[in-house]
């Protein structure tokens, strides 16, 4: 691993450039792709109609996100070849902890800055380009605002620049987001009853919970987990019958 990283930090821009932009590109295929095969599942319950084909400001948005992203990525390689970011590459037991904090950390971080989005005179500059798509697809989750790209961005890079976090933590976040992103872009649900009747998923987000928010954009403003809507009063009254319900 400590020599695959110095390999990293010795690459050319280009060769960076281009490693950050196939990344990006890949996390949007495979995104798209776990979204299209989870619509295809017969267990699912659906929470939206089905909106059809994704209409074309959505890939053009979605394609500029990819733009931007490999942007960010590249400044995040950059200051870590610098020393401003920094990584433990040697796989412990403190994965599991870096990968906590970090989905804790920004959770709270994401949360504050979608109740921000929100506020009345800031809404119409950005975030209300992504909640034109109330009727969810796979790809409405790279569908945003480039300033929302980049302010998404920039917190990541903040997040890391402050806290020193193992690789693999990194890894396991990108993972999580992604998968919280896509199931929560698709308007349906496909967790058993079972499981969002238990009280981990009292706590953990379900994807009912931000399909919910796309139809009610004042309510449910958490990614991951419902503790700062609880705790802040911003929860959907009807989030938890519905998580719980069998329809």
């Amino acid at each position: 691993m400590h020599e695959l990283a110095a390999y990293v930090a010795d690459l050319p821009l280009w060769a960076a450039v281009l490693i950050c932009l196939a990344e990006n590109t890949l996390i949007l295929v495979v995104g798209v792709a776990l979204g299209t095969a989870v619509l295809r599942l017969k267990t699912v319950v659906r929470l939206l109609p089905d909106p059809g084909r994704a209409e074309p400001l959505q890939w053009w948005l979605a394609a500029g996100s990819v733009v931007l992203n490999t942007a960010i990525t590249v400044v995040g390689w950059k200051l870590w070849t610098l020393g401003v970011i920094r990584f433990d590459l040697d796989a412990g037991w403190r994965i599991v902890v870096d990968l906590l904090v970090l989905v804790l950390a920004m959770d709270f971080a994401s949360y504050l800055g979608h109740a921000l989005a929100h506020v009345r005179w800031l809404y119409p500059l950005g975030h209300r380009m992504h909640h034109r798509f109330v009727d969810a697809r796979p790809i409405t989750l790279f569908a945003l605002h480039p300033g929302e790209v980049i302010g998404f961005g920039a917190l990541w890079l903040l997040m890391l620049s402050v806290v020193p976090l193992s690789v693999w933590a990194l890894v396991g976040y990108t993972v999580i987001n992604l998968v919280f992103g896509i199931f929560g872009h698709l308007g349906v649900e496909p967790l058993p009853l079972r499981w969002r009747r238990s009280r981990l998923f009292a706590i953990v987000a379900t994807p009912t919970m931000h399909a919910m928010h796309h139809l009610n954009p004042a309510r449910n403003l958490g990614f991951y987990t419902t503790i700062w809507d609880r705790l802040f009063g911003t929860l959907d009254d009807a989030y938890d019958p519905t998580r719980t319900s069998a329809t």
